[in-house]
């Protein structure tokens, strides 16, 4: 749908423009340098070079924590009111291309299935994606063994490619020709097109092919040795789902007080021991094996049988983050049949 070029001096007064029309999130450093997706103000600066920050954008449509309903009175008297709508038009900024197809994953399952999830929905309704190809990999990273790119387009309005002092910007939607419609754009031409080709293409290069996603999603057994020997390593911390921009596990609770309470839902992870355990005390999952077993299948299997497409794309968030190395390209790797 065209292109143009965005130079970095004009990003900054280009954001703080959007702020007039839009809620803006952005990849911002928090404390010990940590990189967040967090709310734009008027006087935060956006990190759209470097690492890929902590988490996905996957908690501005599933927060770690939200309200479902909130009620007051007890009985008959009992009054439940609905949380307030959150469908404010937002642009995302700096969405890698993993996490943009990790919304594809989750609109699976909260908007693929006859209940859907209308919370959910009006935010995934109100974003414009705004995506930051990837120029360097990190180490942990493995999207092109599951059908990605460290440049791919999927579910992005814009994306923007690395040039030093600017930005190709590729646009992908109306919503992102909208966005470009300002004077920090210019036009783009032939030469920066072929220039972005070759950057994407260096960039798939360092990517190594470490697994057949398909011949995975055919060879996952239920009893294999595996499972055990993966899962004796690990500490179910839940690093790997809480990080994962694709898992979508939630426990319901109520707190309560003596006027009322609100409902509320939260991250959960089939990795706690506590996931399954059943009210009578019995627990399908007894050990980390299942448990271990569950998550790589559900990602590989179950939901490639569902909708057709896997639960994973490859960020390395999991690979990275894990206090004992439990590495998923490995255990894929071992599934289809031995490391490459």
């Amino acid at each position: 749908m065209g292109a143009a070029i965005l130079r970095k001096s004009d990003v900054m007064p280009w954001v703080r423009g959007l702020l007039a029309s839009y809620r803006v999130v952005a990849p911002m450093v928090e404390g010990e340098g940590t990189i967040r997706y967090r709310s734009l103000t008027s006087e935060a600066s956006v990190v759209l070079d470097g690492r890929r920050p902590l988490r996905s954008p996957k908690e501005h449509f599933l927060p770690q924590v939200e309200p479902l309903l909130t009620f007051r009175g007890t009985g008959t008297a009992l009054a439940v009111a609905p949380p307030a709508k959150s469908d404010s038009a937002t642009v995302i900024l700096g969405v890698r291309p993993c996490d943009a197809r990790a919304l594809a994953r989750l609109d699976d399952v909260f908007l693929g299935r006859k209940d859907m999830d209308s919370i959910y929905g009006d935010r995934r309704k109100a974003a414009i994606l705004v995506g930051l190809a990837c120029a360097t990999p990190s180490w942990g990273c493995f999207c092109t063994s599951v059908g990605g790119s460290p440049a791919g387009t999927e579910g992005l309005d814009l994306l923007l490619t690395d040039f030093g002092d600017h930005y190709h910007v590729a646009v992908l939607s109306e919503a992102g020709r909208a966005l470009v419609a300002t004077p920090a754009f210019g036009p783009a031409t032939d030469a920066d097109a072929a220039l972005a080709e070759e950057r994407h293409a260096a960039a798939i290069a360092r990517m190594p092919a470490l697994f057949d996603a398909e011949a995975v999603a055919g060879k996952v057994e239920w009893e294999a040795p595996v499972w055990m020997r993966h899962a004796r390593r690990c500490l179910a911390c839940g690093a790997c789902s809480f990080l994962c921009p694709t898992c979508h596990c939630f426990d319901i609770q109520d707190e309560v007080t003596a006027e009322g309470g609100v409902r509320f839902r939260c991250w959960d992870t089939c990795q706690f021991g506590e996931f399954t355990r059943m009210g009578a005390g019995h627990n399908p999952r007894p050990t980390q094996t299942e448990r271990l077993r569950q998550r790589v299948s559900h990602k590989f299997k179950y939901l490639v049988e569902e909708f057709g497409r896997m639960g994973c794309t490859g960020c390395g968030r999991c690979v990275e983050a894990c206090p004992v190395n439990i590495d998923i390209r490995s255990v894929l790797a071992e599934i289809e049949g031995g490391e490459r």
